[in-house]
């Protein structure tokens, strides 16, 4: 005889967990005389509002949307979107994304007056449990973004990148740095951005060189998931050979966990290096 797969009283002890709802997403990149519009929407007259509001706001602008209907999303949803997107067209290259509970803007701006005023009108617009992160860099109108971005670069530092012990994941104060990494590179397009990993003396060479590697590449991966080109990156490992601390100690091994950023002026005859 052929045994049920599941029999009657073993069915009466399954519970089935309902699936979680979606939480919606949603993306605005304003670069170059394009807008991009990506992510969540609740319904066509939302899509058609945030259409209109992008025509009359950028009306200089290319539109590319990539909506994905979502339907069920917070009753602010659709203001939150439409708020954003009106605070994006007083500035020049700029980034938004957007959660249920957080805004992150990251970009540059010419005019920092009609910003601050535009941005404490959308703020007061928002529901006050929305947590809004902005890291603008405000440029002079009469110097090329070349030059602007020239100078940042000499004077721009991120800070290392830290990790845990024998481990990829950043430590709580990577992630501010990354984020302004991110902004300036969303502004300065034509950078290049060079991460280099390194690992305390703990372990063989090899190992140091793979983690080390893997280190950068973590960094790397952030990077692009906030928008910049992985082509723009440059990206290698030198396991232990440079501690800038005591490796005899817990705190120095601590620092000479990291990665370190520098981003430049992009080398058209330059290739992008990956080392494996």
């Amino acid at each position: 005889m052929v045994s049920p797969l599941l029999d009657h009283s073993e069915s009466n002890n399954i519970s089935i967990a309902p699936l979680a709802p979606l939480s919606p997403q949603f993306q605005l990149r304003w670069q170059r005389g394009e807008l991009t519009l990506s992510g969540h929407t609740s319904s066509l007259q939302h899509e058609q509002d945030l259409l209109e509001a992008a025509q009359s706001s950028y009306p200089e602008g290319s539109v590319i949307t990539n909506f994905q209907p979502l339907g069920i999303v917070p009753p602010y949803w659709e203001d939150m979107t439409l708020q954003v997107l009106y605070l994006l067209a007083e500035s020049a290259f700029t980034q938004a994304d957007l959660s249920t509970d957080e805004i992150k803007i990251r970009g540059i701006t010419v005019d920092h007056l009609s910003w601050q005023s535009r941005f404490g009108a959308s703020r007061n617009a928002l529901p006050p449990h929305i947590s809004v992160t902005v890291d603008l860099l405000l440029v002079d109108p009469a110097v090329s973004l070349a030059n602007i971005c020239t100078r940042a670069f000499v004077t721009f530092e991120s800070g290392a990148i830290n990790f845990e012990e024998s481990s990829t994941n950043f430590r709580s104060s990577a992630y501010p740095r990354l984020d302004r990494v991110i902004a300036l590179a969303t502004a300065c397009h034509n950078s290049q951005i060079s991460i280099i990993g390194y690992t305390d003396s703990s372990g063989d060479a090899s190992w140091n060189q793979r983690l080390s590697l893997q280190r950068a590449n973590a960094v790397g991966d952030y990077i692009v998931d906030g928008g910049v080109e992985r082509a723009r990156l440059l990206v290698a490992g030198a396991g232990s050979s440079a501690p800038i601390a005591d490796d005899s100690t817990r705190y120095g091994r601590s620092l000479n966990r990291r990665s370190e950023i520098k981003l430049s002026s992009k080398d058209k005859s330059t290739e992008p290096i990956i080392r494996d």
